[in-house]
Parts: structure tokens; sequence; C-alpha cells
């Protein structure tokens, strides 16, 4: 159970407001609290009276501490900005701070349609050395999981820890509950993809002799896959891949879920549709809270998705098919 934080400036009540409505409408804003107590705190200690923001009232605050580095600067004030558009809402006249911090995202490898099918090919081929009849179940997991992040666009973290009740395979869907930035969203899965979970859910309890509480369980049936676990078998499946010599960056699962946001917009464009327009359909299906998350793949990829047309020459292939082991 988290620990109740209570806040002692003089504003201490409009902050306890400002979190428990953020509360009310579904955040857990566990780190944005403990980022207010630290506010509250500068607050009390500069003798700030009950008011609204002001340049002046922030301008230490807005300040980058030597100890930290511009992705938690932006944290700080994209918290006290939320604080103050709060503060406004209740007709308290307060300053607003821009968005204005930047930080550099790390420059990510796409990989092409060629070289997604063989690293299909790597993992669909593990079989492990040593081991007891649970890690060969998970080795049976790893093909269904990777497809899902590549095929649906799901994060690692998402995949690793879905529950089994969270996916309806009469619907052909799964609910994400609480992702990242504590966003829900609905996924729709293929009609081969929701054929392929159905037999792997048959295969799984057949397994186990029960049903799992987690789509993907672990080693451990009654926890689910580790993010570690998952990690590792897609470097290791990468290293064994015959691009992995050549290629100049350091590939993550995450990769997957950047190479299936160039598939879609190339095959809007191939339709004819323009992204613009395509933008907050794409935002939500991924679970941005915002469309300049879904903006950042899309100029990261737009040099990248030509090469990648020109180069791929799978694009049309299926990736293997499925074989249990």
């Amino acid at each position: 159970m988290t620990e109740k934080i209570t806040y002692k400036s003089s504003i201490a009540g409009w902050i306890d407001g400002f979190i428990q409505e953020k509360k009310s409408l579904g955040y857990k804003y566990y780190n944005e609290s403990k980022w207010m107590y630290s506010f509250d705190a500068y607050w009390a200690e500069h003798s700030y009276g009950k008011e609204g923001l002001s340049q002046e009232t922030v301008r230490d605050w807005m300040k980058k501490r030597d100890s930290e580095g511009m992705k938690c600067l932006a944290a700080r004030v994209s918290v006290i900005r939320q604080y103050s558009l709060y503060l406004n809402g209740l007709g308290i006249a307060s300053y607003i701070p821009p968005l204005n911090v930047r930080y550099p995202k790390a420059v990510i490898h796409l990989p092409t349609g060629e070289e997604i099918s063989e690293l299909f090919i790597r993992i669909d081929a593990y079989r492990p050395k040593k081991g007891n009849r649970n890690t060969k179940r998970v080795a049976n997991e790893y093909p269904v999981l990777f497809r899902l992040i590549y095929l649906d666009g799901l994060r690692a973290s998402e995949a690793c820890l879905l529950p089994m009740e969270n996916v309806d395979l009469e619907a052909g869907t799964i609910c994400i509950i609480d992702g990242k930035g504590n966003r829900d969203r609905l996924v729709y899965l293929s009609e081969d993809m929701t054929a392929l979970c159905r037999e792997y859910v048959s295969y799984i309890k057949a397994d186990l002799g029960y049903d799992p509480a987690w789509f993907f369980p672990g080693t451990d049936p009654d926890k689910p896959i580790s993010y570690g676990s998952v990690s590792r078998m897609f470097r290791k499946s990468w290293l064994e891949t015959s691009f992995s010599e050549c290629c100049d960056r350091n590939p993550t699962t995450h990769c997957l879920r950047h190479a299936y946001v160039v598939k879609r917009i190339d095959l809007w464009r191939a339709q004819g549709l323009d992204f613009e327009h395509m933008l907050p359909y794409i935002s939500k299906f991924l679970g941005h809270k915002s469309f300049d998350e879904s903006y950042y793949y899309y100029h990261y990829t737009k040099e990248s998705a030509r090469t990648i047309r020109e180069k791929d020459t799978v694009i049309g292939r299926v990736i293997p098919e499925v074989m249990r082991r």
C-alpha cells in the first residue's frame, strides 16, 4: 500500500486537490506526488503565500540541478505545468511554465523486413540446452510474444505483464490496462494473430494443466515472464542473424515496436492516406499521451522508410509459421 504524502506549505490544500483530481481521472500519480511533495517543501522554504504561481516564484524550481539529467528536469517542469493549469481551472491566475525542456532521444536501429524475417527464424528455432519442463514451455512462448510486439505495436513490458483475463480471443482484442503513463487502450488482433493466440492458449493450458493468470507465464508459472528474459532472448537471437556483424547500433526489443509504426505508415502511404490525418489513430493505438510522441516516430522514420522500401525484398512475406516444440 502506498504511503500517504502530507503536504505542509501554504498551498498544501490546492496541491492535495490537484493530486486527487488526477487520481480520480485514473492516473496513479505516484512519482508526480513525490515531485509535488518536493515542490511543497520548496514553496515553504521560500515563504511564499497562498497564491498562484508566477515566473518569479518558480524561477529557482525551473533551474536544472547538477545531479539531474534533462529528462528528470522535463518531468519536474511538466508536473508544475499541470498544477498551474489546475489552478487556472479553479479561477486562480497562475503562470503556466512553457514545456521547452528538450533532451535527445536514443538513436535506434530500424530493422528491415529481411532482418525481421531472419530474426523470427532464430527465435522460432530456439531450444534450451538445459532446464526443466517450464524452461521448454517458455521457449515456446517467445515466438508468440515477439509477434505481438511486432504485429500489434505492444511494448515489451505490456506483453510480459499481460493478464490472461485481458485477452478476448472471441472478439480478437487485447485490453492494456494501466500502460505507460497510466493509460488504458484496446488493441485489435488480425485474424491470423487471433488464430495463433488461440492455438497458443490451448497449448499453455494443456502443458500447465490449469488456466494461468498470465498470458505469458514465466518459469515460475504463477508469475509473468520477466522483461529481462525477453530482452536476453531478443539479444541472443539478433546476434545469431547474418545482419548483426554489420550493424553499428545495439538493437533492442523496442525496435520491433518502431518497425511496426514504420510498416503502418508505409501502408498508409501506399493507400494514399495522409499521416497527419491518421495521427490520432496511431497515437491512440500505441498508447501515447500526446501526438508529439507519435510525431517522433514519423520524423525519425521518414528517411529510413525510403531505405526500407528500396532494400526490403520480403515485405509481402509472412513471418515464419510458429511450430510447437
